[in-house]
């Protein structure tokens, strides 16, 4: 009864060929599987391996990681594979004295002449099937630093004071202060790259990796969580955390403090990205513990090197992805006429030529150049609102723009002062603004020189609150010329500034000191008793109005020992100076 297997006796996998044993049979099973088994292994089992159980192959992460060759490796990961197995059966045919006959019973004596080249295209062609359906700013993100076109005023071999740090593999703390679509996305993610490839070649300083966030997405417990792991990170593999903010001037004062004990301890190393002047939007003590780096918008050039890089992109997207033979051309002129509607923004004007080039795939004519017209109307028909200029009514751009504004109108420049009209109105400027800003300059600039002007600038901010755009547009442009073409004064501006300046300080008590009773108003029976209005002389009564009569208080007159400086009006509408640049009329 013993020797009875029992119906419920316990099933269990052998670890090595994994065959369904009962559990009383196991030992004798392993010694005769063991022993078949180690026979065609390569490396003799151990009691360890035994033990250990069956392999289980290493599955790939689900956590992406920001990679800048990510998207090379994974595109050609799969042609590699497929590559290095036919490279291991062409090994095993080089055994033979002969080549392996083919069905046709003929020998083949070179089969892949061009396998490298082959190679290649294959490899190509599937990282150029994983890009196809990124916009095409985000196909044309550089790599490599050199490949980086544009700021070489920090960047330069020679001059560049980035670049120096980034030669010795350090990454300063800093902010990249510049306009949309001039590479600060792209310029923080290189300097992370070459950094951590400077200090791998020397073996010297530290490793990086970079997390990007936002400001418009990132919250105070982000970023405790980023400062948490940055410290992990750096007590286990000795890397160093590069925190980068897109739009870092959208933080409040609070998490902008909270990035202060983490930047000065090094805890991270912290890139900012803004479009807004930081001296305004970032706190200073956030300020004066970064380097403030300025990017400045795209040459001509320079966009013209992006938009070839582009172009020849597209045609390999055209002839190996999409199937069109025709390949993209423009002239460079029309690459001109794009970077001026681009108003120096990278991203829009590779926007642009994506639109073109999706325009052109159904065109008729082969080998045909487009001609400017075609791309303006191509432009023209895809654009409703036409041309926008790069103009932000509640940035800087709006001051900036707004000063010239005024500045060119006190120069007396019709032209420039249109220009700068036209420039904010396009951007979307609020009308009104400027009208209230025309009725400053009326009596700042032009003053008591022309007392018609003030009156013609509330006309003018009537007939805007009365029409509105794009009606009243004439309304603010005849102001404007009129304000420009004005004779200026600003002896009532002068005078009023030197006047407050005095009141400020209470100077000779101008501030605080009575009344004369003489010019005081009576209209009770008390007051004139009291002495008020005793003594004043009226105007009128006398020839031409002229009388010995004192205005001033008496203790203001009394601590005044020059009476000059009560004088705020000196009778000089404009400045004694002589401009050296000016050229002498003949």
């Amino acid at each position: 009864m013993n020797n009875k297997k029992t119906s419920v006796e316990q099933l269990i996998s052998c670890p090595i060929c994994s065959k369904r044993i009962f559990f009383s049979q196991i030992n004798s099973h392993l010694d005769t599987c063991g022993k078949e088994k180690s026979k065609s292994a390569s490396r003799p089992q151990t009691v360890s391996s035994l033990l250990a159980g069956p392999r289980k192959r290493k599955q790939s992460s689900t956590e992406k990681v920001i990679d800048l060759d990510k998207d090379d490796d994974e595109a050609v990961a799969v042609v590699k594979n497929e590559y290095e197995s036919i490279e291991n059966v062409e090994s095993e045919n080089k055994k033979f004295k002969t080549a392996p006959p083919t069905q046709s019973g003929t020998t083949i004596v070179n089969s892949t002449p061009n396998k490298s080249q082959k190679y290649q295209n294959d490899c190509e062609i599937r990282w150029l099937q994983k890009i196809s359906h990124l916009p095409l700013s985000e196909k044309l993100r550089p790599k490599e630093l050199r490949d980086y076109v544009g700021q070489q005023h920090i960047l330069s071999h020679e001059n560049g004071t980035l670049y120096k740090y980034i030669k010795q593999g350090t990454i300063p703390s800093m902010i990249l202060w510049g306009p949309p679509g001039v590479g600060k996305t792209s310029l923080a993610r290189l300097l992370t790259k070459t950094a951590t490839t400077s200090n791998s070649e020397s073996k010297a300083g530290s490793k990086y990796f970079m997390i990007e966030t936002s400001a418009t997405k990132a919250n105070t417990q982000e970023l405790r969580g980023i400062f948490e792991k940055s410290k992990k990170e750096f007590q286990l593999t000795k890397r160093r955390t590069v925190l980068f903010i897109d739009e870092i001037h959208r933080f409040n004062k609070v998490q902008q403090d909270l990035l202060l004990p983490h930047v000065e301890n090094g805890d991270i190393v912290l890139i900012g990205a803004t479009t807004e002047n930081p001296s305004f939007q970032l706190n200073n003590a956030l300020i004066s513990r970064c380097l403030i780096f300025v990017l400045e918008k795209l040459n001509v050039n320079e966009l013209c090197i992006v938009l070839s890089r582009g172009i020849a992109l597209l045609n390999k997207c055209r002839k190996q992805i999409w199937n069109i033979d025709r390949p993209l051309k423009l002239s460079r002129t029309i690459l001109e006429y794009v970077v001026d509607l681009s108003v120096g923004d990278t991203r829009r004007a590779l926007n642009m030529l994506e639109m073109i080039e999706v325009s052109t795939r159904e065109r008729k004519s082969d080998n045909e150049e487009l001609s400017i017209d075609d791309v303006r109307d191509i432009i023209k028909n895809n654009s409703s609102n036409g041309l926008n200029t790069y103009y932000d009514p509640k940035g800087d751009n709006h001051y900036d723009t707004i000063s010239a504004f005024h500045k060119a109108i006190r120069g007396g420049d019709e032209n420039a002062s249109l220009y700068y009209l036209s420039r904010m109105l396009q951007g979307g400027e609020d009308p009104l603004y400027i009208a209230r800003r025309m009725i400053r300059i009326a009596s700042e600039d032009i003053g008591i020189r022309d007392n018609s002007l003030l009156p013609l600038a509330v006309a003018a901010h009537d007939a805007v609150m009365k029409v509105g755009l794009p009606e009243a547009d004439l309304a603010l442009a005849q102001c404007c010329v009129a304000l420009a073409r004005a004779p200026k004064s600003v002896e009532l501006y002068r005078a009023w500034k030197k006047l407050k300046a005095m009141m400020n300080e209470n100077m000779y008590s101008l501030a605080s000191s009575e009344i004369p009773m003489h010019i005081r108003n009576a209209p009770t029976k008390l007051m004139e008793e009291l002495g008020y209005h005793k003594g004043y002389k009226y105007n009128p009564d006398y020839i031409s109005g002229v009388v010995q009569q004192d205005y001033f208080p008496e203790e203001v007159l009394e601590k005044c020992p020059n009476k000059d400086d009560l004088k705020f009006l000196n009778g000089k509408h404009l400045g004694d100076k002589k401009d050296p640049d000016l050229k002498e009329a003949n």
